[in-house]
C-alpha cells in the first residue's frame, strides 16, 4: 500500500515536482527499499535535460513516442529492422532489461513506471488541442471519436506492435501497462 506522498508521486506529471515527492518521501524514511529503487528508476527516466528550463527531459515518453513513430514499420521495406533497432536503444538507454532481470521489486516498480508513463500519454493526448481536433485545427471532434482515436493509438503502439515485431518479450510491460491504464482511464469501455 502506497504512503499519501508516493501515491501523490505516481499521480504526478511533472518530473521535478515528482522528484520532490520522492526526496520528501525519502526524507520520512517511508518505504526505505522502494524509495532506493524508485530513485534509481527516476534518475534513468530523467537522465537528459530538457529544453525547458528547470525541468528533465522524460526518456519513457521518448520510447513511448518511439514506438508510436514505428507502429506502422511491419508494412514498410526494411522498417521493423530499422524499428527494432530504434526501440532497442531506448530500452538499453532505459535499462530495461537489467531492471527486469534484477526481479521483484525492480520489476515491480518498473511496471507502474510503465503505467505512469502510459497514463501521462493518455493525458497529454486529452488535453491536446491538435490531438481532438481535424482540420488543422479548426474542428473539434467529438469525444466518442477522441476516445476511438486513442484506444486505436494505444492498441496499435502497445500491443500489435511487439507482435509486428516479435518483441512481446522486449515490450510486454508496456503492452500490460496499457491494458491496465487503458480499463482505468475508461472503466466502462472493456479491453483495448
Amino acid at each position: 500500500m502506497d504512503t499519501p506522498t508516493i501515491a501523490k508521486y505516481y499521480r504526478e506529471k511533472e518530473p521535478m515536482e515528482r522528484l520532490k515527492l520522492l526526496e520528501q518521501s525519502i526524507a520520512a524514511e517511508e518505504d526505505p527499499e522502494g524509495n532506493k529503487v524508485r530513485k534509481e528508476l527516476w534518475d534513468i527516466r530523467y537522465s537528459d535535460k530538457s529544453e525547458v528550463k528547470g525541468t528533465r527531459a522524460d526518456g519513457f515518453l521518448a520510447l513511448w513516442m518511439t514506438l508510436e513513430f514505428n507502429r506502422n514499420s511491419g508494412s514498410r521495406f526494411f522498417g521493423t529492422r530499422s524499428a527494432k533497432k530504434d526501440i532497442n536503444k531506448y530500452l538499453k538507454k532505459l535499462k530495461f532489461q537489467e531492471l527486469q532481470e534484477k526481479g521483484g521489486l525492480y520489476e515491480e516498480l518498473l511496471y507502474r513506471e510503465c503505467c505512469h508513463m502510459v497514463l501521462v500519454y493518455m493525458d497529454l493526448c486529452q488535453t491536446d488541442k491538435s490531438y481532438n481536433t481535424t482540420l488543422c485545427g479548426l474542428i473539434h471532434i467529438k469525444e466518442d471519436s477522441a476516445k476511438a482515436k486513442l484506444q486505436r493509438d494505444i492498441q496499435e503502439t502497445a500491443v500489435q506492435l511487439p507482435g509486428n515485431l516479435g518483441m512481446e518479450a522486449e515490450l510486454g510491460i508496456i503492452t500490460r501497462a496499457a491494458r491496465e491504464i487503458y480499463r482505468q482511464y475508461y472503466p466502462n469501455e472493456g479491453n483495448i
